[in-house]
């Protein structure tokens, strides 16, 4: 039963939470079933509880998730359900603000209890922190881009004029209101006024 909705819910390849599953069985006979598929060939455990159905590359061999697939099936983003978000240089270097990619990758996520923690995922680093409000696909654009803002300095090293053409583009792209930028923006620390007014963000908007 376990393994026919498996099937129908996810593809190949694609990681499954197993505490996400819910339908009908106790927690320790889930275990049990998701070690039987195992030990058949039938799932591969990825990590502690998290596993994915056999998919095969095209040289013929077993694709194997990486470390930032797991990590983000994990604390950001399951099917349509989004919780958190990269934040840091990884964001940054996404945009086109820097060349520079962490070794340690930034992590904002609801699924994070305490302030901030090291998370070991495929023998890689991550750091994970909890959100200072709760993340959802309404809001992830705007509160990755004022976490973002408000550490500007240290994460950019275009010239200003293209610095400031990204992150227009950003809020356009991502349809970010100046409700919803001025909602959420109390939720961050003083000196990210400073670094809006002197990008003149609020032009974006009225634009």
């Amino acid at each position: 039963m376990l393994f026919e909705y498996l099937k129908k819910t996810y593809l190949p390849g694609e990681l499954i939470i197993a505490s996400d599953i819910d339908i009908g069985l106790s927690d320790n006979n889930r275990r049990q079933q998701f070690k039987v598929l195992v030990d058949s060939g039938k799932l591969i455990r990825v990590e502690n509880g998290i596993y994915c159905i056999p998919k095969e590359t095209r040289l013929g061999g077993t694709f194997i998730p990486s470390a930032e697939n797991i990590a983000s099936a994990r604390y950001i983003q399951r099917k349509s359900d989004v919780f958190g978000y990269y934040s840091g240089y990884v964001f940054a270097n996404r945009l086109g603000l820097t060349t520079q990619m962490p070794f340690v990758y930034e992590i904002v996520s609801n699924e994070m209890t305490s302030p901030v923690k090291k998370i070991i995922i495929a023998e890689r680093e991550f750091v994970v922190r909890k959100p200072r409000t709760t993340i959802d696909k309404k809001n992830v654009n705007v509160l990755q881009l004022l976490d973002l803002l408000k550490d500007i300095d240290l994460y950019c090293e275009v010239p200003a004029d293209e610095r400031n053409r990204i992150i227009a583009d950003y809020i356009k792209s991502s349809d970010i209101s100046e409700a919803v930028f001025d909602k959420y923006l109390p939720l961050f620390p003083d000196k990210i006024y400073r670094n809006i007014y002197e990008m003149r963000i609020t032009n974006v908007f009225a634009q």
